[in-house]
C-alpha cells in the first residue's frame, strides 16, 4: 500500500536520491525539475493538490523565492526542504548529511544517512514514515553552526586531499586514487574507532623535528 504522496522540486543528486528512496519505502513520489514547475505550473499545481508533502530540492539561494511562488497552492501542506543552514517561515529542513553522487544510492546506503531535523516541528517520523535513519534535532539558532560543522568536515578536507593528490601524481604513474585509497579509507576507519581521538602518526605521537 501507498504509504504517503510526495512531490519533490528538484532533479539533482538530493532530489533524485530521495524521490528513489522514498519509492522503494513504498511511497508515490513525483518528481519534477525545473523546466516541469516552469512550463507546466497547471499540472504541478494538481500533483500538490494530491500530494500530503511537498519538498524542495533546490539551492539555499533559490528556497524563499519558491516558497513564495508556491506558498499560495501549497496552503497547510507539509513542506520541507533539504538545507541544512537555511531557515524558512512555513518551511520545515530535513538536512541529510551526506555528499550525494550523481548516481542514484544503494537502498541500504540511503538507509544509514543522518538527517538533521527541525526542533519544534514535524518529526522524522511524521515526514518519512516508515524510514530507519537516524536523526537528531537542530534549533533554528543552531543550523549555522551545525552546517559550518557538516561543511568544514566535508568540504576542507576534501580540498586538502584534491590536493594531496595533485602533489602525488609527480611522486609515480599510478593514478594517485589507487595510491591514497587505502591510506584514505584507514583514516575513515580509525575515526570510526574512536570519533573524538582518532588522531595518528607524528601529531599523535607529538614528535619534535
Amino acid at each position: 500500500p501507498i504509504l504517503a504522496t510526495y512531490v519533490i522540486f528538484g532533479d539533482g543528486r538530493v532530489g533524485v536520491n530521495m524521490a528513489s528512496y522514498l519509492e522503494h519505502l513504498g511511497h508515490d513520489v513525483s518528481l519534477l525539475s525545473h523546466e516541469q514547475a516552469n512550463e507546466n505550473q497547471s499540472d504541478c499545481e494538481m500533483l500538490i493538490e494530491q500530494a500530503d508533502i511537498i519538498a524542495a530540492a533546490i539551492p539555499d539561494g533559490k528556497l524563499k523565492t519558491w516558497h513564495d511562488q508556491w506558498s499560495a497552492v501549497i496552503g497547510e501542506k507539509t513542506t520541507i526542504h533539504f538545507s541544512g543552514a537555511v531557515a524558512i517561515a512555513g518551511m520545515h529542513g530535513f538536512h541529510p548529511l551526506y555528499s550525494f553522487p550523481t548516481s542514484v544510492l544503494p537502498i541500504e546506503t540511503m538507509k544509514g544517512i543522518a538527517f538533521a531535523c527541525p526542533l519544534g516541528g514535524p518529526s522524522f517520523d511524521d515526514v518519512f514514515s516508515v524510514a530507519p535513519n537516524p536523526n537528531f534535532e537542530i534549533a533554528d539558532k543552531d543550523r549555522a553552526r551545525y552546517h559550518a560543522l557538516a561543511v568544514l568536515s566535508g568540504n576542507l578536507v576534501s580540498y586538502i586531499w584534491n590536493e594531496t593528490a595533485k602533489e602525488f601524481e609527480g611522486f609515480s604513474s599510478i593514478p594517485p586514487e589507487k595510491l591514497l585509497e587505502n591510506y584514505l579509507s584507514s583514516i575513515v576507519e580509525r575515526f570510526v574507532e574512536n570519533p573524538t581521538a582518532s588522531l595518528t602518526g607524528p601529531i599523535a605521537r607529538q614528535d619534535e623535528v
